[in-house]
């Protein structure tokens, strides 16, 4: 009886006490949030002195380092090294656990895979390191994808590991 009375003493507790200490993620995302965000996150990047471009999708980019050799084209092999955030700081993706050189490798213009990631890659060469950042709109939109909410940018760093043509 001694037990049933703690055990209901502890649970009673826990019951009044956990939900305050339990950071409950009850963020609102909308289209208007997102542009605030995107403009404070792009401003912020400028302040610090990076030199934005836009690809013709609307897909915003900074290239940190130039690569050499060619530029991939459908078909060519390409290998990316690559971490994917949200702008919150929060990783939702990254190549450096699919293979043991942390690449991922895969042909260009060939997977299903976001419009705006093949365009950005195909301005990438050998060694070039990019950030870019894909408005919702160009990625999952007002519905979100498993670790990614409604109305989220997804920035990308990536480093162009190789390129290895078709031919």
């Amino acid at each position: 009886m001694k037990y049933l009375k703690f055990t209901f003493a502890l649970g009673l507790v826990l019951a009044l006490t956990l939900p305050s200490c339990l950071k409950i993620d009850s963020v609102e995302y909308t289209a208007e949030k997102e542009k605030q965000e995107l403009t404070s996150y792009l401003n912020d990047l400028q302040s610090k002195g990076h030199n934005i471009d836009t690809t013709a999708l609307g897909v915003y980019y900074i290239r940190m380092r130039a690569g050499t050799g060619s530029f991939p084209l459908a078909g060519d092999t390409v290998s990316v090294k690559y971490v994917g955030y949200l702008m919150n700081g929060n990783i939702f993706d990254t190549s450096f656990y699919v293979s043991q050189d942390s690449s991922w490798t895969y042909i260009h213009k060939e997977e299903d895979l976001l419009p705006a990631w093949d365009e950005v890659i195909g301005l990438m060469n050998t060694n070039c390191k990019m950030e870019f950042i894909i408005p919702s709109s160009l990625a999952y939109g007002a519905k979100g994808a498993g670790a990614i909410p409604p109305y989220s940018p997804l920035v990308f760093v990536a480093i162009m590991s190789k390129v290895r043509t078709k031919n």
